[in-house]
């Protein structure tokens, strides 16, 4: 009795379902029925081999084909993809899933970037995916954008095993770099008795950078890992202390040609990240490092959360523009930088 009362409370229902299963259980239901066998039998038989609670009225009109169970899934786009491996990067960064009480799951992402926001909306909306794009401002913390989208397949993929999400995403390993780099990652300048560009993510799960680090290196792009700070180590955050919860890690791209190489294949979405990325490249290329240090404290003053670009600033050409040299130069700069002092990563 206790048994069959244990067997009940973890049976799985229908919704557990990830679609690829749904499809499979209820070709099977067909296939059963089609050797002869009773609806009632049929329950059992399903019961037994999938751990599924599924009633006699349903098996009869799956097999009667009355109704079918993928009419409320959304079919979308999960096979390999650009968009898809992009999802997935800012998944396992900043993005997050949510199941709603009222059965709607959510795909959401937070960020304080509007061209971040857009650019994992429009790759939901390739998917096939219906994604809003907001705005909310939160006097506690800082205003954010917001993007949410509802969709139980892709919510069932990006909370499965990671080694499938590893898996997808390899497949266009740029996309999906740029995804989680847009989410955790961050242009480091050094700016004291030498100028140095550096590129920098964040996150607390070393499963997670292995994998960066490793399609990096597919890339070209050398890399390395080393913890940041441990557990119950104090933060400051937005002028509040707060205590990890978890050990914190840092992935490093420290050599400039991969620096440079990153910002050609990969790059940010985010204007203010990627335009201070290339302007630090255009420095330390064109001008030696004293140089390059003080032009880039002419360019940018110190704000209350960092560096910030000076208003209505001219700024001089690069020499290889005064000297016709081909190849011309990246966009101007824009956003924040990171001090020499403070490795911190920009909110």
């Amino acid at each position: 009795m206790v048994l069959s009362l244990l067997l009940l409370i973890v049976m799985r229902r229908i919704k557990d379902l990830d679609i690829d299963e749904l499809h499979e259980i209820v070709e099977r239901v067909k296939a059963l029925r089609s050797e002869g066998h009773s609806y009632g039998r049929i329950v059992g038989m399903i019961s037994d081999e999938y751990n599924l609670k599924l009633s006699k009225a349903t098996v009869i009109r799956w097999c009667k084909g009355t109704h079918s169970p993928f009419n409320k899934i959304r079919a979308i786009h999960s096979d390999p993809s650009p968009e898809l491996s992009y999802v997935i990067g800012v998944y396992l960064g900043d993005g997050s899933v949510h199941r709603k009480s009222n059965g709607r799951y959510l795909i959401k992402l937070k960020v304080i970037d509007r061209e971040f926001a857009e650019a994992f909306a429009n790759a939901l909306e390739k998917l096939g995916i219906r994604a809003t794009v907001g705005f909310e401002r939160d006097s506690t913390r800082v205003d954010r954008f917001y993007v949410e989208g509802s969709n139980k397949t892709m919510f069932q993929l990006l909370s499965g095993p990671w080694e499938r999400l590893f898996s997808l995403a390899g497949e266009y390993p740029a996309q999906f770099l740029k995804g989680f780099f847009d989410s955790e990652g961050f242009p480091v300048i050094s700016a004291g008795r030498t100028f140095t560009v550096q590129v920098a993510a964040v996150n607390s799960d070393l499963v997670v950078l292995g994998f960066i680090r490793k399609l990096l290196e597919t890339l070209g792009i050398s890399s390395k890992i080393s913890k940041l700070y441990s557990k119950g180590h104090r933060v400051v955050i937005r002028g509040e202390e707060y205590s990890s919860n978890v050990d914190m890690f840092i992935l490093w791209i420290s050599r400039f040609g991969d620096v440079m190489r990153f910002a050609k294949e990969i790059g940010f979405t985010a204007r203010r990240k990627e335009a201070k990325l290339r302007r630090a490249i255009e420095l330390k290329l064109h001008y030696p490092d004293g140089k390059a240090v003080r032009l880039w404290h002419e360019e940018y003053k110190r704000g209350s959360r960092g560096y910030v670009p000076r208003a209505n600033l001219f700024k001089p050409l690069l020499n290889s523009q005064r000297e016709g040299a081909a190849g011309g130069s990246w966009p101007s700069p824009g956003g924040v930088w990171y001090g020499k002092d403070t490795r911190e990563k920009e909110g």
